[in-house]
């Protein structure tokens, strides 16, 4: 009986840690996405020229990265089974899943799409027949601000619930203080997208890909923050120390 407890137990914890990597994974790729793009174009292609968007990168020769992140990271989000006491929590999740799916699977139009060195900066290259209807775009955008709004969800509502076990103290009430203004950064972003797309006076070329980042960067955070419980335990000096202000 002992040792069924023992593998149980070790079941237990090995269970507890894949879901912590899991929080530190979907943080990981939101921070990364936007710096890999723009550097891998820079590095194995001949533009040198910043896309508007991140979504225009779909075209650039980082276009496998760009679908290939957002697939993982829609895998990731449906596959993630949180533990708040809301039970919209999963939903959410699954939902945001499904948006970055759709995200990468209806690409922007091209319009604005960067031309350094002749046709340098497009990769990929639609057939006629294939070309992006003007409507898909409307779609991408759809799932696009549905992703980023769900991004507010998890941090202004799920992520300030304790965990099951955890210590509801003055360190979990900075952690809830950084998830909300995570929130607030994302849902700036947000506006300014919108402000700087549907206002004629700004003209902007990197509005939107700047904006986008400003939201990835907090989104990619606080789920760092949220799956840093096993950190203060960590053989590794850095992580121990760059939490520590937190637990």
């Amino acid at each position: 009986m002992t040792t069924n407890r023992n593998i149980s137990d070790q079941q237990q914890a090995d269970a507890v840690m894949s879901f912590l990597l899991l929080r530190q994974m979907i943080g990981i790729l939101g921070i990364m996405l936007p710096f890999t793009l723009a550097i891998g174009t820079f590095l194995i292609s001949d533009c040198s020229e910043f896309q508007p968007s991140i979504s225009h990168y779909y075209y650039s020769i980082m276009h496998i990265v760009f679908v290939g992140t957002l697939c993982v990271l829609g895998g990731f989000l449906i596959t993630y089974r949180g533990t708040s006491k809301y039970k919209y929590e999963n939903a959410v999740s699954n939902f945001a899943g499904v948006c970055a799916f759709g995200v990468a699977m209806f690409p922007t139009d091209m319009k604005g799409l960067g031309s350094t060195s002749g046709r340098g900066c497009q990769f990929i290259e639609l057939k006629p027949a294939l070309m992006t209807p003007e409507h898909t775009g409307w779609i991408h955008y759809g799932f696009a601000a549905a992703l980023f709004l769900c991004f507010v969800v998890f941090c202004m509502k799920i992520f300030q619930d304790a965990d099951l076990g955890e210590p509801v103290d003055a360190k979990k009430a900075r952690r809830n203080k950084t998830y909300k203004i995570c929130g607030y950064i994302i849902m700036a972003s947000i506006a300014g997208i919108a402000v700087c797309a549907f206002w004629d006076n700004i003209d902007f070329r990197y509005s939107t890909i700047i904006f986008e980042t400003t939201a990835l960067l907090p989104f990619g955070f606080s789920w760092l923050l949220k799956g840093s419980v096993n950190w203060p335990k960590s053989k590794n000096p850095v992580l121990k120390k760059s939490v520590q202000f937190f637990r």
